[in-house]
C-alpha cells in the first residue's frame, strides 16, 4: 500500500537524515554538488532514500537532479503515479 506523499519540509529532512547532511536548512534551491557537496556515491544514496520512501527513481531520470527541489518533484511525481496505479482495480 502507498504512503501518503511528504510535504516538502519532512522529505528534506529525511534526505538530510539519510545523507547525514550537516548543511543547515534544506531549500528547494540548494544545490547537490555546489552547496550540499554530494559526490557520486552520495548521489547513489539519495536514491536509496528516496526509494525507502515508497519511489523508485531510475539513474537516467537521477542525472538530471541538480537542486533538492528537482529531487521532490521527481520524488512526488513519481508517488503520484504509484498512488493511481494503486487505485487501479
Amino acid at each position: 500500500m502507498p504512503t501518503a506523499i511528504l510535504d516538502f519540509e519532512t522529505f528534506a529532512d529525511r534526505l538530510r537524515d539519510g545523507l547525514r547532511i550537516n548543511a543547515g536548512p534544506l531549500s528547494v534551491n540548494s544545490r547537490l554538488v555546489e552547496d550540499l557537496r554530494l559526490d557520486s556515491f552520495d548521489l547513489t544514496e539519495l536514491l536509496v532514500v528516496v526509494e525507502e520512501l515508497g519511489v523508485q527513481v531510475p539513474e537516467e531520470a537521477a542525472e538530471e537532479f541538480e537542486t533538492v527541489g528537482d529531487v521532490y518533484q521527481e520524488y512526488v511525481k513519481r508517488a503520484s503515479d504509484t498512488e493511481t496505479a494503486g487505485d487501479a482495480p
